[in-house]
């Protein structure tokens, strides 16, 4: 299972490797089953589509990406949850925080931010 949304995230976090620790979990996928109730009309087996239970917990359009910060005591803290792509991306920069701006994915400074976001918004349309 492949989902470009989670993918940016995911580059996002690999790119802070060593400033951002995360764990994956696998919150969506597929699974096939007999077609009992013959519901394709050729009584062959099915393709379905799971959700994993936290995610529908803790995202209200439970979609990936979703990011559930870890407290001290090793705890997950779902009152602060973190989702949609793009926001991620912005979120894990800054929970990176980056000594020099070449290493940030995000730019610090407010134009090119701006900027930045305009292009992402061209590239979802």
């Amino acid at each position: 299972w492949f989902c470009p949304f989670a993918h940016r995230c995911t580059l996002a976090l690999e790119h802070h490797r060593g400033r951002v620790e995360y764990e994956w979990v696998e919150a969506l996928g597929w699974y096939q089953q007999e077609d009992k109730n013959n519901v394709t009309g050729t009584g062959k087996e099915w393709f379905y589509h799971w959700k994993a239970d936290e995610l529908k917990r803790v995202n209200p359009s439970a979609l990936v990406p979703t990011l559930i910060p870890i407290l001290q005591d090793s705890q997950p803290d779902e009152s602060k949850v973190v989702y949609e792509s793009l926001v991620t991306i912005d979120y894990v920069d800054h929970v990176a925080n980056p000594p020099q701006e070449s290493q940030r994915l995000v730019s610090s400074d407010p134009y090119w931010r701006a900027m930045g976001r305009i292009w992402a918004d061209k590239v979802n349309r």
